[in-house]
């Protein structure tokens, strides 16, 4: 069967601590079913070492380097030395395993393997990053905002090209795959998403007791999280609070900076920090909200959520890749008092909830189902092979 590299900044794992490692670990699960032959170059976080025995399985090789964190030295430094090491690695790998198929994850990967000779090969950047600089510039004032619209059109020519470096392109949305696609022919742009990391069906127990509950999930050291949960804390929060006094408020995810553990009242404002599984939290919450004024990509909370069957609020920018139809698979709203409605009137209507849950969830494994994804993959894969022949 055909020898398939994979080549990450990341180390992939079914246990690894971060949604983009678990995301890659399905995938190369899905493609060991099928009997591909897989070996895998990533960079390897000290903690992270026992996370290689579990790959073993899937693996018929891994070759690691270490992540720029585990080297000493001031960081720009130990960021080169990494980046160069996962390049080195990964040429090795080519000459050594003589693969069928390179497929490289994300931008940072595919910026590192620039000028290596390589077969047939396919890319899945994680994010449009000159759409995310675009939103944030919107954001800002004076020379920042100069500054970040500039990038963005310098970005806007970079990425397309580095994607037509690659044979097959892999984006994680179809808001990205729309994005992408026009700047990419005659490259085929497919629908290669990240996966929801819980199953529709769970059976667990909720993190807390039943009631009007509002969840947002997310890592808190990421400035667009921080910011998003800011401006709902400020501009929402007390209009639904007005209208559903006994409302409370779940702010999950690691690393919350002071200025939002300060909003932690016990009663109202509940800001838990990193917890080890996030089913429970769905599984209790109302409503989930997404609040984010800059974002791009799929964003996993949001599908999660709606894979969970709960209901969804967000700004179109949440949704921008996720991609759903407003008023049938969730509510959107871009202004305070648009969104704390949608939120009120999910918190006071079980039988909304109830109809929006169940179309979210038939949308996500409709729309984002893996196996059809990898299908459609195989098959971009198997046309190359014919047309080449």
């Amino acid at each position: 069967m055909a020898r398939i590299l994979v080549v990450y900044k990341e180390f992939p794992a079914p246990s690894v601590g971060h949604a983009g490692g678990q995301a890659v670990f399905r995938l190369m699960a899905s493609l060991h079913r099928r009997g591909y032959r897989l070996f895998l170059v990533a960079r390897l976080r000290r903690e992270e070492s026992p996370l290689v025995e579990e790959m073993t399985p899937f693996c018929e090789r891994v070759i690691t380097v270490p992540h720029h964190q585990a080297l000493p030295g001031p960081f720009p430094l130990a960021f080169l030395r990494s980046y160069l090491a996962l390049r080195r690695a990964t040429a090795r790998a080519l000459r050594e395993v003589r693969p069928d198929l390179l497929h490289v994850e994300v931008t940072q990967t595919a910026f590192a393997l620039l000028g290596l000779r390589r077969p047939f090969s396919s890319f899945r950047p994680l994010d449009v990053n000159w759409f995310l600089l675009e939103q944030q510039a919107a954001w800002l004032r004076g020379l920042r905002r100069g500054l970040t619209l500039a990038l963005s059109r310098l970005l806007r020519g970079v990425e397309p090209w580095l994607c037509r470096r690659y044979d097959l392109i892999g984006a994680i949305s179809e808001g990205d795959r729309r994005l992408l696609a026009p700047h990419c022919q005659p490259r085929p742009v497919l629908l290669l998403p990240l996966v929801p990391a819980f199953a529709a069906s769970s059976g667990v127990r909720p993190a807390v007791s039943p009631g009007p509950n509002v969840l947002f999930v997310g890592a808190m050291y990421r400035t667009f999280n921080v910011q998003g949960v800011r401006w709902f804390l400020a501009e929402v929060w007390p209009q639904v609070l007005a209208r559903v006094p006994e409302a409370r408020f779940y702010v999950v995810g690691h690393r919350p900076p002071p200025e939002v553990r300060a909003r932690h009242d016990g009663e109202h404002v509940f800001v838990t920090g990193f917890v080890e599984d996030l089913a429970p939290w769905y599984r209790a919450a109302s409503v989930f909200v997404s609040p984010l004024l800059v974002a791009g990509g799929l964003l996993q909370k949001v599908v999660d959520a709606l894979a969970m069957g709960v209901g969804v609020v967000a700004t179109s920018v949440s949704n921008h890749g996720v991609g759903g139809t407003p008023g049938q698979h969730l509510l959107v709203a871009d202004d305070p008092a648009g969104f704390a409605e949608a939120v009120v009137r999910l918190l006071e209507d079980p039988a909304e909830r109830e109809r929006l849950g169940r179309a979210g969830q038939r949308f996500v494994w409709e729309r984002y189902d893996l196996e059809r994804a990898v299908d459609r993959w195989e098959a971009a894969v198997g046309e190359n092979n014919r047309t080449s022949g």
